[in-house]
Formats: structure tokens, sequence, C-alpha cells
């Protein structure tokens, strides 16, 4: 009986002791840097968890033996075996990988991608740009998305994205919650964001999350970098294109408060001088990005951010636009952003996010004149944000969101200041006005071990409201002066124009085998804001257009599918998807359009249908010394523009193919990592290049020949390739010490390849051989090419770590 006692009492203790949690603490840092690392994933047998902004993460475990491990982009993964057996705590040390242009994947990254039921999400670090090699050298956001599968260039030298064959507006393009109109610098070669401020990017291309909209291509989710140092640093680097210097640095020894101070600044006056064509060419850029974050206390959290873009060039490559008579041009833009975070935790899984972002974009194109001061063509948009969402981290079940949005838009088309010319008439065209009332609700649900979904609902009710004027055209014919009927003024408080509608998101992951899972989506969106233009990329001069009454919002619905397969091995993966999309109320422009001061811009605008379908294949190798990526991309784009009439159709109202309907594509981001001393960064593109416009023949007009245009997009420019280098030089002796530096070395272009940027007709220029001439027309082809010959670049980039 005594035996059988002590065997119940062994039992139930033991019982007692496995229904009992416990919590176990894991603090995650970088072992070089000491700084704490948020949003690590950390996991102990099927519990797992993310660090926060203090590199913090809390499980709770029955008491056991777990294997316990810790992964994040960048860094060598962890594994170890722990013992709970009561409330304890945790260091764990990263070491960083090796600096690719390809993250460093552990096995539980591979697998939670492998599951991911989003389709078409691509996320990169601040140690992927570093090694990508960009024009001049400098480390560049967008243009290491172009070397991802189904997004394309602008064209050469130009950070402007096409989104499997979308336009350049359908993209969102967020920094820390607030757009950026406009992305580049320096006529489109360099990317706008701070590059010691960038901490990460995301872009969802598949089915975006239901929290954003207002685009039909793609988000593109830039966030800075979270200020996590515990002793101040400074990072910098002088370069032949720009220079930039930043400081990280805590605000009190409590840790509570952190800032992040970086900028930088371009004067390229003299190095355009040494191109012959551009001598008379003038430029310089700054940009600077400020974020503050101060946490309170346990449950709260405050973020400010603010960041500041300016540029400036002139040319004198062109003497008149518009009418207006100039020595040159001269080009001038502002991008002026901020925003306010509040993060109140509710619980161990739930959190509330209050933000408020204005951006303010102000572009102007100057013409200088002989005497007096020159005549100024200004626009500018405004755009306030206020969200809130509130979203649990998943309990291995649901991980969900549901939040709301208000959008108010402000946009100046155009004015025109006639400064001290008297020939010039002012112009202030009608302020536009939009307003956008989100509301949205999503969920990540682990159905069973094979079976997740993703699904998201989002409703907008947009409205133009007043003062504005409502043009009313002959119904059924064609948008013209001459069938305009009615101009009614509408007064402040009554809405112009109303739309709105459902946005559903879904996305299903089935696991096939441990290695791979097969995956399909569906995603509906909706556009209320509009870039016009109508050449290859937005000018200074194009203007942005809120939907009203005779330009509606554009609608896109996507369906893909696709499989990852991720071996045990981790040696490599293969993504694949297939994908259509079809679009409504595409905006198209008149043969002869032109939007500059025009004030019933609908005139020149034609409304039809777009089609988008493609195949898109991505091998990565994740390990070894020798890690990339090669991807290759088939994309088709057509537009059709059939109306009633021939002024309303465009190639008769045929198919044709769109301006970035570019249909292979073949891309490979390679590196050989030679260990402590240097690594070696290759880039390959090779790509179909995109449609233009040449004469179907000519036709004499007393006595002279001119080209006649028929259709639109009926040729295409040549092949496309090339084969960029870096080379970056580490010094291994500084590794310890306070200051260290790395030279990188970069060639652009490598075997100079004359790729074509554009065709273009204008009267013959002696001067300048043309392509073909046209009989006895005074027109001839001419082919402008940015970058004929390799690029060299030398930089110097470091970082001062003071000893405490």
């Amino acid at each position: 009986m005594r035996y059988l006692l002590w065997l119940f009492y062994f039992l139930f203790g033991a019982a007692s002791l496995a229904a009992q949690s416990y919590t176990l603490t894991v603090a995650v840092y970088d072992r070089e840097t000491r700084a704490p690392l948020p949003f690590v994933s950390v996991q102990a047998g099927e519990r797992g968890a993310t660090t926060d902004d203090r590199g913090e993460a809390t499980l709770t475990l029955p008491a056991g033996r777990y294997l316990l491990r810790a992964s994040f982009t960048g860094y060598r993964p962890y594994e170890a075996r722990v013992t709970v057996g009561g409330d304890d705590r945790l260091s764990v040390g990263l070491r960083p990988g090796a600096t690719l242009s390809t993250v460093t994947v552990t096995d539980q990254s591979e697998r939670t991608a492998l599951r991911q039921p989003r389709m078409g999400v691509e996320r990169l670090t601040v140690r992927e740009l570093e090694s990508i090699p960009s024009v001049l050298g400098e480390r560049d956001v967008l243009r290491s998305l172009q070397l991802l599968p189904g997004v394309t260039a602008a064209g050469e030298a130009s950070n402007g994205l096409s989104v499997r064959g979308g336009t350049l507006d359908q993209n969102l393009l967020l920094l820390d919650g607030a757009p950026v109109f406009t992305p580049t610098h320096l006529f489109g070669l360099l990317t706008v964001f701070t590059p010691d401020a960038v901490g990460g990017i995301d872009l969802y291309r598949g089915n975006i999350p239901a929290r954003f909209g207002g685009r039909v291509s793609s988000v593109v989710d830039v966030r800075s970098r979270v200020p996590t140092a515990r002793r101040p640093v400074v990072k910098g680097g002088v370069g032949m294109l720009a220079s930039h210097l930043s400081l990280e640095t805590p605000l009190d020894t409590a840790g509570r408060a952190g800032l992040i101070l970086a900028g930088r600044a371009g004067w390229n006056d003299p190095l355009l001088r040494l191109v012959r064509r551009l001598r008379n060419t003038r430029s310089r850029f700054a940009d600077l990005t400020l974020k503050l974050r101060y946490r309170p206390n346990e449950r709260n959290l405050l973020t400010l951010t603010g960041f500041y873009a300016g540029d400036f060039y002139a040319v004198d490559l062109l003497s008149e636009f518009g009418g207006i008579a100039a020595t040159g041009n001269e080009y001038a833009y502002l991008t002026l952003n901020g925003g306010l975070e509040w993060v109140r935790f509710l619980g161990d899984r739930l959190a509330m996010t209050t933000r408020v972002t204005n951006a303010h974009y102000a572009p102007e194109l100057r013409f200088p004149q002989l005497r007096g001061t020159p005549v100024v063509f200004a626009s500018g948009i405004d755009q306030q944000r206020l969200s809130w969402r509130v979203a649990a981290t998943e309990d291995r079940i649901h991980a969900w969101s549901a939040g709301a949005q208000l959008d108010h838009y402000r946009l100046q088309p155009g004015r025109l200041r006639p400064g001290s010319s008297e020939g010039v008439v002012p112009v202030d065209l009608e302020t536009e006005r939009g307003v956008e009332i989100a509301v949205f609700a999503e969920d990540d649900w682990r159905v069973s071990e094979r079976l997740r979904l993703s699904g998201g609902l989002r409703y907008v009710a947009y409205r133009q409201p007043g003062p504005g004027e409502v043009r009313r055209y002959r119904p059924g014919a064609e948008l013209t002066p001459a069938n305009l009927e009615e101009r009614t003024q509408t007064p402040r408080g009554r809405a112009l124009a109303t739309y709105g509608g459902f946005e559903p998101r879904l996305g299903v992951s089935y696991v096939l085998t441990p290695a791979l899972s097969l995956k399909a989506s569906y995603a509906r969106s909706r556009q209320y804001l509009q870039n016009i233009y109508n050449a290859n990329s937005p000018l200074p001069t194009s203007r942005w257009k809120v939907a009203d009454t005779n330009v509606g919002p554009q609608t896109a619905d996507l369906v893909a599918a696709g499989f990852n397969y991720a071996p045990a091995s981790r040696t490599f993966s293969l993504r694949t998807e297939v994908y259509y999309r079809w679009l409504t109320d595409l905006l198209e422009y008149k043969p002869g359009a032109n939007f500059f001061l025009n004030p019933t811009v609908e005139t020149d605008l034609l409304r039809g249908t777009g089609r988008a379908y493609g195949l898109e294949v991505a091998l990565s190798r994740r390990q070894g010394r020798f890690t990339g990526e090669v991807n290759y991309a088939y994309a088709r784009v057509e537009n059709r523009v059939d109306g009633a009439d021939f002024g309303t159709r465009i190639n008769r109202g045929r198919w044709y193919p769109g301006y970035f309907d570019q249909p292979h594509t073949l891309s490979a981001n390679l590196t050989l990592d030679e260990g402590k001393t240097h690594e070696l960064g290759f880039n390959v593109v090779v790509q179909s290049n995109r449609p233009y416009t040449i004469p179907n023949g000519f036709v004499e007009i007393n006595g002279v020949d001119v080209p006649l245009f028929l259709e639109r997009n009926n040729a295409r420019l040549p092949l496309y390739h090339r084969l960029d280098f870096s080379w970056t030089i580490h010094n291994i002796k500084q590794r310890r010490k306070a200051w260290t530096g790395d030279w990188v070395f970069t060639v652009y272009n490598v075997y100079g390849r004359d790729n074509a940027y554009n065709i273009y007709y204008q009267p013959r220029d002696a001067g300048t051989p043309a392509l073909g001439l046209f009989g006895g027309s005074p027109f001839a082809a001419y082919r402008l090419s940015i970058f004929g010959a390799p690029v060299f670049s030398l930089a110097y980039k470091f970082t001062f770590r003071p000893r405490g």
C-alpha cells in the first residue's frame, strides 16, 4: 500500500509539474554592436513569438526541455537546447551573416515562406541593398526591386517601377506610412530615400493586405530604421555622386528614447561638365530623415518621423515649352513628409496603433528669361491621413487585424506665374479635393497543419467635395469642348462626385510535402488618384487628378497561382507564379494631347480596359560562398480603347501593347563572398525592350513629306542587356576599433552596351546622326541612349562607434 501511495504522489506531482507553465523571456541582440534586435522570430517547440523594439520576446511554456531557435534576416541562425523548470530569462546574441544581395534564410523562415498564404510578397533588408551594384555606387531602394521577377524599370537609369506591366502611378509608395509621389533624384538616377535611414522594404504585388489601398498595381512599403543603439553611432560615406552622414543615439540612460538623423547631399555640376552634351547642365539634391522613438512605459510607444527631399536641375536642351520661350529649363522638386505614431499594447498578443501623417509634394518648372525673373509653372499635392488599427499576433490559429483610414487630398493642378514676362498671361487652375474613408479587416487563419488562409475585406467610400465645377457633356458623345453642354458650380459642403465599393482579398496555401506548397490568391483594388502624362515617364508638367464625374477610378482584379519548393537541405529554393489582371476605366490620352494648364483635361483623355498576364520564376541559393537569385518573367500587358467613333478609338479598337509591355526578362543577382576581406557582386539583366510608335508612312502637305502616325505602340526598341559589377573591400584590421571603413568599387554597364532609352522624331539636325529619313520629310528618327559606356565609381563608407 505504501508503494502505491508513493506511486500516486509521484504521478500526481509529475502531472502537476507538467500542467504548470512558466515564462521564458528571450532577449536578442547583435553580437557585434550589442544593440537589441526587434522583429526577430523566436521559437521553442510549437510556441513562437517575435521580439519587440527592445529585442525581447516572451514564451509561456510547460516544464520540459526544448530546442530554442532564433532567426532574423541578415543574421546567422541560432539554435540551443534549453530546460524550462521555472520563470527564466535568456540572452541570445546573433552574429551578422554574409552581406549579400539575398537574405540568409534559416530553415524556420523558409518553412514560414512555404506556408505563407500571401502571394507576390517580397522583402528586402538593408543588408541586401548594400551589395547590389548601382549607378555610381549609391545604395538604391527601387533599383534593388527592379531585379525581382515581374518588376521592371521605367527606363535606363530610372527608379520608376512598372510592376507586372502597370504604369508608374499605379504603385503606392510609402515611407513610414506617408506616400511619396516622386521617388527619384537627379533625372531618375537615384532614389530619394536616405540610404543610412532605410530599415527594410516590403513589396506587395499579389493579394495586397486589406490595410493597404488606393493603387491597382502594387504597394512598396519602405520603413526607416528603428533607433536601438545603446551608445552613439555615426555612419557616413563619400562618393562621386553624393555624400551621406547619419547619427543614431540614445537620448536617455534608461534606453526609453532613441534618435536617428540621416542626411545626404549631392552637387554634380563638375561631374556633368565631363559629358559634352551636358556641359551647361546643373544639378543638386538633398534628402534628410528623422526618426524619434520614445517609450514612456511598458504599454505605450511613440514615434515621430520626418522626411525631406529636394532637387534642382537646369538644362538648356529645350528653349520652348507650351508656347513659352526661354533660355533653358529649370526643374525643382520638394517633398516634405511627417508622421506621428502611437502604439498601445493591450496585452501579450494585442496592440492598437494610431497614426497621423502629412505628405506634401511641390514641383516647379521655371523658364529663365534673358532679362528679369523667370516664368514659373507650379503644382502640388497635399495628402493627410489618419489611421487606426488593432492587431493580434498569431495564437497558432489566427493572426488578425482591423481598422479604419481617412485620407484627404488637396491638389493644385497648375499655376503659371509670368514673372517679368509681359507676354505671358497668369493662369490658376481650380483646386481639386478628394476624400477616402476606408474600413478593413484581415485574418491569417491556420486551418490545419497543411492548409492556411489569408482573408481580407476593405470597403472604401470616396467623395469629391466642393467647391468646384461640374462639367457635363452631351450623352454618348466624345468629350470635346464642342460637346460641353453644362457647367455647374458646386458649393462647399456638397459632393461633386461619389464612388466606392468592397475590395476583397483572399489567399490560400496548401502544403503537399514538407518541401512543397501550392498557393492561389485573388484581390480587387481601386485607384482614386491618378497621374496623367503622355510620355514614357512623368515630367514636372504631368498632373495628378482625383476621380470626378468625367474621370472615374480605375478598378483592377487579380488572380494568381503558383508553388514554392524549399528542400530540407536549404541550399536553394524555387518559386513560381502565374497571374492574370484585368483593369477597367484605364486612362489613355488622345493623339496630340496637351495637359499643360488645360482646364478641361478630360477632353484629352480616353477611357478603356487593360489586361496583364504572365509567369514568374525565381531560383535562389541562400547558403555557401556563392549565393544569389536568378529570376525569369514572361509578362504581357495590353490595352484596348474601343469608343463609338474614330476620335474615341485607339488602333481601331483592337488590343495593343501597353507602354511597359516587356515580354521576356531574365535577371540575376549573384554574390561571391571571399570571407572577411572582400566580396564580389554581379547583376545581369536581359530584357525585351518596351514598345514605341513609328510612322505608318508619310503624306505630302504643301510639297513637304510629313510622317503619318495611325497606330500606337506598333514597334519595339532593341533588346536590352547589361552587366554590373561591385567589389567591396573590408578592412579587417579595423574590425574591433571604434572606426571601421569599407571601399566600394562599382562598374555599371561593364561591357558598354549602348541600350536605347527611346527613339523619337524631330526636325533634322545636321550635327546629330539620324537613324532614318522619310523621303523628303524634314523629320528624322533619332536614338537616345543614357549610358553607352561603362560607368565607374569609387566610394568610401565608414562607421564610428565611440568607446563608452
